[in-house]
């Protein structure tokens, strides 16, 4: 094989594709641009390969700046901007084949599946595999219709407030609703039935106690008790399974306590009802040193709370577009040519990236770092949370950070105005973080969005870390001098 020599275009003419942009073709873009929603700074290119750090241009001025980014670009930057090692994989791949039908099976196909099935926990290892090259929503989608089959008496799923499994329009039914935001109905509404979700910090028992993630010492599992009357009836139809974020992300980072978890698989069991997992963003290391939250929990706490079927995203596929499903091998049902294909679904580009990512971190040890770097962050977080009185709670493992506003810590009313006015405040200081989703009822009345996240890569330095902290201080001060002047 060679490297790639032009044969039509030139090489500069083909350069300049991704290398620039003009104001008049960012004009001509707001004009023709159908989404109304996307940001002012222009990403140009990794500060250097496999960094935290993007080179952007600002849309008005034209100005070009150095950003540490700690959203990872929805939390799919795992390895930090273009990747060397990834970079590579992909290249080689692109040399050979660039796509394949979605019935062929290709060397990165075969490969990727197979690391996937040999890496899932508990129950599911040495499961079956089904990947797209969407992301999370055809993922969880897939694992619906595997349910179905499996299940074909049921035909109803139990969902949590608060989650988020995707934005199709039968996901979006699944997920958190956004009402008013959303101006039309989405599909299945028949289909799902939700339930509150145990959220520690805000206990509807009204323990007062559960911080960092944790329960109340005094708390007595009320929340699983309602879930259970879900689980044995309450729904209108029967449930052909659950499905859940072991620790919810968009919704503001809310962590089932593994003791709801145990319960529910004794209930499924029992009911018959399958499990789904949505690891979409805590999966691929992000939680610290093991491949899943799911795992953690098995090798730190000796629990065994693997579900019958996981879904991936995000991180999964190396940077680029991909999205996975694993079964459990007592799941037998497998899926017919004209019950799931997809034309882009066997990608060997984003298959070669991903298996590419998981080499990476595992001979890097980037899954260790993560580990270390996000009790650094977390421990600085909670000296700062001494000081201020808008830092509410801390919540994640690893690099998967959440902070809670609130007005104060006695009341814990969620602070609507401070997100938002750090988000901006922190693009001025050169570096991105992150927002939780909005709770907004039928009225339009927004009763939460006050949950800020710290993810970025899991390469960061230990200098990095610190350079995060410093930044979050003088972002959150500053901000709330801003909001004090208004």
């Amino acid at each position: 094989m060679t490297d790639f020599e032009p044969k039509i275009v030139s090489k500069e003419e083909l350069s300049r594709i991704s290398a620039e942009v003009n104001p008049e073709e960012l004009l001509l873009f707001d004009n023709h641009c159908l989404s109304a929603h996307y940001e002012d700074k222009v990403l140009i290119e990794a500060k250097e390969p496999g960094s935290p750090w993007v080179v952007t241009k600002d849309i008005k001025t034209g100005e070009r700046t150095e950003i540490i980014d700690c959203t990872s670009q929805n939390w799919t930057l795992a390895l930090g901007f273009a990747h060397p090692d990834v970079n590579y994989a992909v290249a080689e791949q692109m040399k050979r084949i660039t796509h394949v039908k979605s019935s062929v099976v290709s060397p990165a196909r075969a490969k990727f599946v197979n690391k996937l099935a040999e890496l899932a926990p508990g129950r599911l290892k040495d499961g079956r595999v089904h990947i797209n090259n969407s992301g999370g929503s055809l993922a969880i989608e897939a694992a619906i219709k595997l349910a179905l089959v499996a299940r074909k008496d049921a035909d109803q799923f139990l969902v949590f407030r608060g989650g988020y499994h995707g934005n199709t329009l039968a996901m979006l039914t699944a997920s958190q609703p956004i009402h008013t935001i959303t101006r039309f109905r989405p599909f299945g509404v028949d289909r799902f039935v939700r339930c509150p979700q145990p959220y520690c910090y805000r206990c509807m028992w009204n323990y007062k106690n559960g911080l960092y993630g944790q329960k109340d010492p005094q708390c007595n599992l009320e929340c699983f008790e309602l879930i259970k009357e879900y689980l044995t009836g309450l729904s209108s139809a029967k449930l052909a399974g659950v499905i859940l974020e072991v620790w919810q992300a968009a919704g503001g980072h809310i962590p089932f306590p593994p003791e709801v978890l145990v319960k529910l698989r004794e209930v499924c069991n029992q009911e018959k009802i399958l499990i789904i997992y949505d690891e979409s963003q805590t999966g691929v290391w992000r939680t610290g040193k093991y491949f899943t939250l799911t795992e953690k929990y098995e090798k730190e706490l000796g629990l065994d709370l693997s579900p019958d079927i996981m879904c991936f995203t995000k991180a999964i596929g190396g940077g680029f577009p991909l999205g996975a499903m694993i079964a459990s091998p007592k799941i037998r049902k497998r899926f017919t040519p004209s019950e799931d294909h997809t034309t882009f679904s066997s990608t060997p580009i984003g298959l070669t990236a991903g298996l590419a990512a998981f080499k990476v971190i595992e001979k890097g040890k980037f899954n260790e770092n993560c580990e270390e770097r996000g009790k650094q962050i977390t421990k600085r977080l909670k000296e700062l949370q001494e000081k201020y009185e808008v830092i509410g709670d801390i919540r994640g493992p690893g690099l998967f950070i959440g902070i809670e506003l609130v007005e104060n810590k006695e009341s814990r009313e969620p602070h609507k105005g401070l997100l938002n006015e750090m988000l901006i405040e922190a693009v001025r200081q050169n570096i991105f973080f992150g927002p939780s989703m909005p709770y907004v009822s039928g009225t339009g009345n927004m009763s939460m969005y006050n949950l800020i996240k710290i993810k970025p890569p899991l390469i960061i330095t230990e200098e990095e870390a610190d350079y995060i902290c410093d930044k979050f201080e003088s972002v959150l001060k500053e901000s709330l001098n801003n909001i004090n002047k208004k």
